[in-house]
């Protein structure tokens, strides 16, 4: 009975996580989002006429989505670009040396190209 009161207790004592935590590929841009030049282009999420998008990151709806990498639970991720750790990393959109790019896509950071997933 002991026995079966650890066990019972240990495996409840683990959060099983079934979505994959990060950034979502309904998220991801080929272009800077945060390029002043793009702000207007039809999915851009920063676009004030995709507010209530539902693929935009910034959307209220899907601010706990557990793929999106605006979430606060996703915000240490190691390839999130929100991510304070990634700030000057040479990938990154926000990185201050990529505002004015608009070749560097909004995705996740240290991956392959999305061609290759």
């Amino acid at each position: 009975m002991r026995m079966l009161f650890i066990l019972a207790a240990v495996l409840l004592s683990f959060n099983f996580a079934w979505a994959e935590m990060g950034f979502d590929e309904k998220y991801e841009r080929d272009y800077n989002i945060f390029n002043p030049a793009n702000r207007y282009v039809p999915d851009n999420p920063l676009n004030p006429a995709e507010t209530y998008a539902p693929n935009n990151p910034f959307n209220p709806v899907n601010q706990f989505d557990p793929g999106n990498p605006v979430n606060p639970t996703n915000r240490y991720s190691p390839n999130n670009p929100f991510n304070p750790a990634n700030q000057y990393n040479p990938d990154n959109p926000l990185n201050p040396a990529n505002r004015y790019n608009p070749t560097i896509p909004f995705a996740p950071l240290n991956q392959p190209p999305s061609g290759n997933r």
